[in-house]
């Protein structure tokens, strides 16, 4: 399922109208009915403040459930890109990373 129609699925289970979720968010209707329809894709940011609006977290919106990953499997040769491009990331999306593997690591050492 694409980041659009989760964003629509997350929307309507919320029982929000565009109208609805674009006052919550300052986000124009066009521009969430462009991500629902899989014309645009939301920039880190505006994914946190529909995530926040919807109440559920970021990586629900980008989690595919029908991907490899939803079985706890990971394909190590797609991070591998991810990884090379991180020096060309913007500081704010290099500290939102950071401080989520930084709680992912707090949260698995809590556990031991």
């Amino acid at each position: 399922m694409s980041l659009g129609k989760r964003l629509k699925k997350f929307r309507k289970c919320n029982g929000l109208s565009l109208k609805e979720l674009s006052a919550l968010t300052n986000l124009s209707i066009s521009f969430l009915s462009d991500i629902e329809h899989d014309r645009s894709n939301p920039s880190i940011n505006n994914l946190k403040i529909l995530s926040s609006a919807l109440n559920i977290p970021m990586y629900h919106l980008l989690e595919d459930s029908n991907s490899p990953s939803s079985d706890n499997s990971i394909d190590f040769s797609e991070l591998v890109p991810i990884l090379m491009e991180f020096e060309d990331w913007d500081n704010e999306d290099k500290i939102e990373l950071f401080y989520y593997l930084k709680a992912k690591k707090t949260i698995r050492d809590l556990k031991k």
